[in-house]
């Protein structure tokens, strides 16, 4: 059985171009809101996408995963800036930092595949968090479930259930869940988090979001 992170991997070499103006329009939006030299946590850093998209405004940067492999690929890709920025492999819903630890905590796409778990990963996110910091998120959007179908289908996951855009895989042996988000569900989740809503901006099939304590 694979992993969520291997059919992830696929993807990334094979982007469809939905997926890429989002991308590209999440990178615009990182940099916009980063400020220079900030302290920046990535939650689900991946093999570190996100992190090369804010290098130019901070390096002051720690990326968290739970796949080892992707944690391996991740400390390789950033090796030349290892006395600076961090990957470590940790667990999303135990952060291992202290209270108020960060300037911004981020989490690009990976969001999704929280299923149940959400709401312990953005108390945990809200933890490290700095009173003034802003977390930023980015999600699939209710207009995203045909480009994922076609990016599914490609790869060659299997689906064991569709459900009002949640998609339940059938062959991933973690993070096997999947889900999309209208606004108003996105603002009463980050309601219910006890978090403010500075911003939810629509790109193409997904949701760009700035939240604040």
């Amino acid at each position: 059985m694979k992993t969520n992170i291997d059919y992830w991997e696929n993807l990334l070499k094979n982007l469809p171009e939905s997926y890429k103006i989002w991308f590209r329009e999440e990178k615009k939006y990182l940099q916009k809101i980063i400020t220079p030299d900030a302290k920046v946590l990535e939650v689900g850093c991946g093999n570190g996408r996100s992190i090369f998209d804010i290098l130019s405004k901070t390096k002051n940067i720690v990326g968290i995963d739970h796949d080892d492999k992707v944690v391996t690929d991740a400390k390789n890709n950033f090796s030349k800036y290892s006395s600076i920025i961090k990957i470590l492999k940790a667990d999303a819903i135990q952060l291992p930092f202290n209270n108020e630890e960060f300037d911004f905590v981020i989490c690009m796409t990976t969001f999704a595949n929280f299923a149940d778990k959400k709401f312990r990963v953005i108390e945990e996110m809200k933890r490290v968090l700095k009173e003034f910091g802003k977390i930023i998120i980015s999600v699939f959007s209710e207009d995203a479930l045909d480009e994922r179908m076609k990016v599914y289908k490609s790869s060659g996951v299997k689906i064991k259930e569709i459900k009002n855009g949640t998609v339940i895989f059938d062959d991933i042996i973690d993070d096997n869940v999947s889900e999309q988000f209208t606004k108003e569900q996105l603002e009463e989740i980050f309601s219910r988090a006890n978090l403010k809503t500075e911003d939810i901006t629509k790109v193409n099939i997904a949701y760009l979001c700035t939240l604040t304590k």
